[in-house]
C-alpha cells in the first residue's frame, strides 16, 4: 500500500507540472493541527486551474470563458493513540457557466487510504456534481451530490475505516436584503455512510454588515444541528446535537495588500439531551498580496468546548498560497 500511495503521489505531481503550462491559477495549502485527546494531523492540498471562474466573486482579470478545468490533489496524515492512516485523493473537474447566472461542475477521480495494521486496499473511485445558480446580486443557491470517502466531512478517531464510503447530497441558500446589509444563509447536508449510518447536518445564520468592502465588520446569530441515526466510537456521532449563539466576522486592509482578519462564534450546546455546555470557534490571520496576482495567507484556528468541567480543544496552523500564472 505504501508503494501504491507513492505511485499516486508521483502521478499527481507529474500531471500538475504538465498542467501549469496551460493553467493560470495555482493554489497550495498546508495545515498542521492537534487535539487534546492526542490526535495529530497534517494536510496538504494542491490545485491547478485553467480559466478560473468564480460566479459569486469574479476575478478582475478573469478570462472571457465559459469553461474551466481543475486538477486537485489532497493528502492527509492523521494519528491517534490507537490508529494511524495516510489518505491520498486526486480529482479532475470541469465547470461551465450558462448565461453568467448558472454554473455546473462535475468532478471525478480516485483515492486510496493506508491504515496501519490493515490489509492493503486498491484505488477507489469518487465523483461529485455541483449546480450553482446566481439568480441576482442578492440571492444564490447551490446543490451538490457526490460519492466517495467520508474523510472530508468526518473527523476519524478510530480504526478499520478504510472502506467508509459516503453518498452525499446538500443544498446552500443565501439571500441579501436591506441594500445588502443583511445576509441570511442556510446549509443542509445529508450523508449516507456505507456502514448503514446516516448523518444530517444543518447550519443557519443571519449576519448584519456594519462596514463595506474592502473593510468589513459582520455580526449576527447562528443555529447549528448535527444528528446521526446510530452511535459509533470511531468518530464523533451524536444522535441529537444542537448549538446556537453569536457570530462575528471582521477584516481590515492596511495598504491594499496587507489584510488582517478575525472570525468566529460562541455557542451554547446540548448533546443527546444529556450533556450541555459552551464552546467557541475562532480563526484569525494575515493575508498579503492581491487576489488577481498573488496572495500568501497565514492563519490560526482554535475550537474549544466545555461540558461537565471537562475541556476539549482542537487547534491548527494553516498556510495558503495562491498564484496567477
Amino acid at each position: 500500500m505504501n508503494l501504491l500511495s507513492s505511485l499516486i503521489f508521483i502521478i499527481c505531481l507529474t500531471t500538475f507540472s504538465l498542467s501549469l503550462r496551460a493553467g493560470n491559477l495555482l493554489t497550495s495549502k498546508v495545515g498542521i493541527g492537534d487535539t487534546t485527546d492526542k490526535i495529530n494531523y497534517r494536510d496538504f492540498h494542491l490545485t491547478a486551474n485553467k480559466n478560473e471562474l468564480d460566479l459569486l466573486w469574479p476575478y478582475l482579470n478573469e478570462e472571457d470563458s465559459k469553461d474551466s478545468f481543475k486538477l486537485d490533489f489532497y493528502h492527509r496524515y492523521q494519528k491517534g493513540p490507537t490508529f494511524k492512516f495516510k489518505y491520498n485523493e486526486f480529482q479532475t473537474q470541469y465547470s461551465h457557466i450558462f448565461k453568467k447566472l448558472h454554473q455546473a461542475s462535475i468532478q471525478g477521480g480516485f483515492y486510496a487510504i493506508d491504515e496501519v495494521n490493515t490489509e492493503s486496499i486498491g484505488i477507489k473511485s469518487s465523483g461529485k456534481l455541483n449546480l450553482l445558480s446566481k439568480f441576482n446580486e442578492n440571492f444564490y443557491t447551490s446543490l451538490f451530490v457526490g460519492r466517495g470517502l467520508a474523510i472530508r466531512e468526518i473527523f476519524l478517531t478510530g480504526r478499520n475505516l478504510h472502506d467508509l464510503r459516503a453518498t452525499s447530497v446538500g443544498v446552500t441558500l443565501q439571500h441579501q436584503f436591506l441594500n445588502q446589509r443583511i445576509a441570511a444563509k442556510i446549509i443542509y447536508n445529508k450523508h449516507f455512510l456505507s456502514n448503514g449510518i446516516e448523518r444530517n447536518y444543518f447550519d443557519s445564520e443571519v449576519m448584519a454588515s456594519l462596514m463595506k468592502y474592502p473593510h468589513w465588520v459582520r455580526i449576527g446569530f447562528g443555529y447549528h444541528t448535527m444528528d446521526y441515526n446510530k452511535f459509533t466510537t470511531n468518530y464523533w456521532s451524536p444522535t441529537d446535537f444542537y448549538a446556537f449563539g453569536p457570530r462575528l466576522d471582521l477584516s481590515y486592509v492596511f495598504n491594499d495588500k496587507l489584510q488582517a482578519y478575525f472570525g468566529g462564534n460562541y455557542n451554547w450546546f446540548e448533546e443527546n439531551k444529556i450533556y450541555s455546555g459552551t464552546g467557541y470557534y475562532l480563526r484569525t490571520g494575515l493575508r498579503y498580496g492581491i487576489r488577481e496576482d498573488f496572495t500568501a495567507d497565514l492563519s490560526y484556528e482554535r475550537n474549544e468546548s466545555v461540558q461537565n468541567n471537562n475541556s476539549w480543544v482542537g487547534k491548527s496552523v494553516i498556510i495558503n498560497l495562491t498564484l496567477f500564472l
